[in-house]
């Protein structure tokens, strides 16, 4: 974690330096929610998203229920349980159009 918080430091204050804007909104955060859990995010978009969670009051516990549901879910999926892809499909679209419910609007 200290190479994290290190890299973080590095790019936060590279972006600034370049004029650019380091920080992530939530709606940015919960788009990339998926690839930071599964590892697949760029180095940079990593970083960005730590730093993001540092700082936000609602996303690391959007993230932490993101984690728990993958937990349960996989703890009680079997091989009989697998999804056909024509089922996998249409839960993908359905949860892309309806999507998360949005950090920002927490109370």
């Amino acid at each position: 974690m200290r190479v994290d918080k290190v890299l973080r430091g590095m790019l936060m204050k590279a972006l600034a330096l370049a004029g650019l804007n380091p920080w992530l909104t939530c709606r940015e955060c919960v788009d990339l929610v998926t690839e930071f859990l599964e590892g697949a995010l760029s180095p940079r978009d990593r970083a960005l998203v730590l730093a993001h969670l540092e700082r936000c009051p609602h996303c690391p516990r959007y993230i932490r229920q993101i984690e728990l549901m993958i937990r349960l879910v996989g703890a009680t999926a079997t091989d009989s349980d697998a999804l056909s892809p024509v089922n996998r499909a249409a839960l993908l679209d359905d949860f892309r159009r309806h999507g998360p419910r949005d950090p920002d609007d927490e109370t």
